[in-house]
């Protein structure tokens, strides 16, 4: 027995071999792993990068986009990404502005501003801006169009003005339908905004009539919260090099 346990001994001198074989499999795994996790896509890190500033706060999401590395009391995503956080800061300036250019409406109920990831919605209810069956804003609305409007023209953005309107149906020398009526108070704002220094290639005025209502029409409150005019400021596409 002792000499066939130093025969089997003696056959594998190199058994070391297997362990060093083991750890060079396991080091040369860990390279690759460690080279594919470094490997981030730029453009949708900034998109993450800044969704989740936003929804923390712009409080340390602890991302660092040159490795991809997730490290606990890092600078937070904005912080990193000057362009998006420049954008965050017009973004948030233009709606303090616009609601205190329309505070009295705001108190009132008659318009809900909303900020959005890439600008702001402005969504007046029609009572407030025009009389029933009218086109032209009224010396009040005048007012506060023109204030909204000296907040927007020093930025950039992009103004989509949309007329809505309830489906009771509307026929008068000067309308002949829903869709004429909201697609002249659209247009109306719009034309407002230019004269008040809103670059005329930056506006855009669309009617919708009575196709996209956000309540029942089957009641009078219904009803009134589908004849609105609404304004989506939205960040330009970004210029090519």
């Amino acid at each position: 027995m002792r000499n066939r346990r130093e025969d089997d001994d003696s056959d594998k001198p190199d058994r070391w071999l297997i362990s060093y074989a083991d750890f060079i499999t396991l080091l040369f795994a860990l390279f690759v792993v460690l080279y594919a996790y470094s490997q981030v896509n730029e453009g949708k890190y900034k998109a993450l990068s800044e969704s989740l500033g936003e929804a923390f706060g712009r409080s340390g999401g602890g991302l660092l986009p040159a490795t991809g590395r997730v490290i606990g009391n890092q600078p937070s995503p904005t912080a990193v990404d000057p362009l998006a956080a420049q954008r965050i800061a017009v973004r948030h300036r233009t709606a303090k502005g616009m609601r205190e250019a329309l505070k009295g409406m705001v108190d009132e109920g008659k318009v809900r501003i909303t900020e959005t990831p890439d600008g702001l919605v402005i969504d007046f209810t029609a009572n407030a801006l025009f009389d029933t069956g009218v086109a032209e804003p009224s010396q009040e609305a005048r007012r506060a169009l023109t204030a909204a409007a000296l907040v927007v023209a020093p930025t950039e953005y992009l103004v989509t003005v949309e007329g809505h309107t309830d489906d009771a149906p509307i026929s008068n020398r000067i309308f002949a339908s829903n869709w004429e009526l909201s697609a002249a108070r659209a247009a109306a704002v719009a034309r407002l905004f230019e004269a008040e220094g809103v670059s005329g290639d930056r506006l855009a005025a669309q009617g919708f009539g009575p196709n996209r209502p956000i309540a029942d029409n089957d009641s009078a409150e219904g009803r009134s919260r589908n004849r609105r005019v609404v304004a989506t400021l939205k960040e330009p596409p970004p210029r090519m090099p």
